[in-house]
């Protein structure tokens, strides 16, 4: 199996803004995708994220929730490599802000899906950084 851990640091953040941010339509479609399907953030809920040119939604239904400092999807449906692995959010408070951390694991190899998505959850990090240190909404994948 292959994991990704990513951290980034946000300052001038609450854990509240952070974890909202993780967990709303209105929060993921202000860094992420402007097109997602976010029904809620309890245990069961299934989001769906859509991305240009791709043919397919990411789902990702919530299988750990312990607001506001932690958040557990199981990716249930997209690509070739994404179905079984978790993507892990924690949020720390700091005297500065908040540190996010992010964990995917689950990859069957680290093959070019993998190398793939982890430079692309490190862009998303910066996108999540910079709406919630400005919020200005611009999300990464803009429709």
């Amino acid at each position: 199996m292959a994991d990704m851990h990513h951290l980034v640091a946000v300052e001038k953040a609450d854990a509240a803004a952070a974890y909202s941010a993780l967990t709303t339509q209105d929060g993921i479609t202000a860094w992420w995708t402007s097109r997602a399907d976010v029904p809620g953030a309890a245990v069961g809920d299934m989001l769906k994220m859509s991305f240009p040119d791709a043919p397919i939604t990411w789902d990702m239904r919530i299988e750990q929730v312990d607001e506001p400092l932690r958040l557990e999807w199981l990716c249930a449906g997209g690509p070739p490599g994404w179905e079984t692995t978790r993507v892990r959010w924690d949020v720390e408070a700091n005297e500065t802000g908040v540190v996010v951390r992010l964990d995917h694991e689950g990859f069957a190899a680290v093959d070019d899906m993998f190398r793939i998505v982890t430079v692309g959850w490190a862009q998303m990090l910066l996108s999540l950084k910079a709406y919630l240190e400005t919020g200005v909404r611009k999300p990464f994948f803009n429709f």
